[in-house]
């Protein structure tokens, strides 16, 4: 008598447009890795600019063996994309279409409809900072009323939706976790990285994109008015983006030439968080960003604005430090507590530490998604039958 045969993988079709090697990108590497590969296969569709065809995030899915697609994009919102997903959709065999970002958002509800699929989409924060951003951001939010499920990644941003109109029950807040570092969260060996300490300096980071949103002249204010108190202090700021010239050129006008160090996008982040003693959020806006969750960890304490679903993850002056977003005065207050107060310091670093490892463990966090898809698709047969 033979066994019934194993049921195939459900297969998911993660759809994003990555612009840049930032917090999404990095979620959706994140739960291709560490997903029940017993029971889901991942495919990754990307939506990238024809004009721009090299691209940090498609390599990174190439040498993680993830299989994936390019749907090449002419324009912002490239409707032709639309008969190419569907046939894609329907020649894989995809289950479940999960999108992230506004381009995928749209694009994938009007291809999963079409195909007859359900889709959830995972909504990371918004960034209006100019009146385009802001026009895509409204039509993504209407697009949103019609997904099948909806995960923010922090209660903040389940309000906003809440209130544009997304039905409370098709809404689950689901926060960004990460894998621990060694298994245990200790600091790692240095891997070789554009940045080095000396003995006796106290390093304290940015990291991010260098966009306006994540205040870098915040940082470096900061940075300005710390390191005239206290000759031991250095700065680094971490990541690429469009305002790079503009900070490099404030730097030097700041008088900080040897004070702050710019590395551009650096992979192997587990060598700067080595060095890191301190990690700083100026940002304006965000979700729950990984860098926060990631220094957390390696018990590196953040000094943050409470903006988005950070407030959600420290616990003000247990586990890291809050001011109010735009509060230069207060945030270099903050930043001088942990740098003179030596016990504050190393509490703040222990809490954290175990909160992460606590709260936000990385396979807990792909079970509840893998959770998510099922009940979806159970809803669904069983609307079907009914």
């Amino acid at each position: 008598m033979t066994g019934k045969p194993p049921k195939k993988p459900i297969t998911v079709l993660h759809l994003i447009a990555p612009t840049h090697f930032g917090g999404a990108e990095r979620v959706v590497l994140s739960l291709a890795d560490a997903i029940d590969r017993s029971r889901f296969s991942v495919i990754v569709g990307s939506f990238v600019n024809a004009r721009s065809p090299d691209n940090e995030f498609l390599g990174r899915v190439r040498e993680m063996g993830i299989p994936g697609t390019v749907f090449w994009l002419r324009r912002t919102l490239d409707v032709e994309n639309i008969p190419r997903l569907v046939r894609f959709i329907r020649s894989e065999g995809v289950a479940i279409v999960h999108t992230h970002g506004y381009r995928s958002d749209i694009v994938g509800l009007m291809a999963a409809r079409l195909s007859s699929r359900p889709v959830v989409a995972t909504i990371h924060g918004f960034v209006s900072i100019d009146p385009r951003l802001r026009f895509y951001e409204q039509c993504d939010r209407f697009a949103l009323r019609f997904f099948d499920l909806v995960l923010p990644v922090s209660d903040q941003i389940r309000q906003v939706l809440r209130s544009s109109g997304v039905r409370r029950e098709r809404m689950t807040t689901i926060r960004n976790a990460v894998a621990p570092a060694d298994g245990d969260g200790r600091k790692c060996p240095v891997p070789s990285i554009p940045l080095h300490k000396r003995d006796g300096e106290f390093l304290i980071g940015i990291v991010g994109r260098l966009s306006p949103e994540k205040n870098i002249p915040g940082f470096l204010e900061v940075a300005k008015r710390l390191s005239e108190r206290y000759a031991h202090l250095r700065f680094v700021v971490v990541g690429e983006g469009p305002e790079r010239e503009c900070l490099e050129g404030l730097t030097m006008r700041l008088g900080l030439d040897g004070k702050v160090r710019f590395t551009g996008f650096v992979e192997a982040m587990e060598g700067i968080y080595s060095l890191l003693d301190m990690l700083v959020i100026a940002s304006s806006t965000e979700g729950v960003p990984l860098t926060v969750l990631e220094a957390m960890r390696h018990g590196i304490p953040v000094v943050s604005t409470g903006v988005g679903g950070i407030p959600e993850v420290i616990e003000d002056g247990v586990d890291g430090l809050l001011v109010e977003p735009g509060d230069t005065g207060a945030l270099c207050r903050a930043v001088e507590d942990l740098v003179v107060d030596a016990n504050r310091y190393m509490g703040i670093s222990r809490n954290a530490q175990k909160k992460v490892l606590r709260d936000f463990e990385r396979s807990s966090w792909a079970r509840r998604i893998e959770r998510c898809y099922l009940s979806m698709l159970n809803k669904r047969e069983e609307a079907s039958n009914g």
